[in-house]
């Protein structure tokens, strides 16, 4: 559990790095992850408001993810 936490801890403080430094879209990829690791432990130690803030982060990037990605495919013309 210490190192579930700790890497969430480390990718979740990457992923703001990366958003001061517009990193995009890895800022996104690396802040999924890092959430999603802190609602796996919000989960396992049956913490809700853990597990509903970083549900919530994960739900979000993955949005931002999904929406990338489809903007990504219309640039290159496979959506018109």
């Amino acid at each position: 559990m210490k190192i579930l936490k700790w890497s969430g801890t480390t990718l979740c403080l990457i992923g703001i790095a990366l958003t001061s430094f517009n990193v995009y879209p890895l800022n996104i990829l690396v802040g999924f992850v890092g959430s999603l690791f802190w609602a796996a432990a919000g989960y396992a130690e049956d913490d809700l408001p853990l597990l509903v803030v970083e549900a919530a982060a994960t739900v979000i990037y993955f949005c931002g993810i999904v929406t990338y990605l489809l903007l990504a495919l219309r640039l290159w013309g496979v959506f018109l």
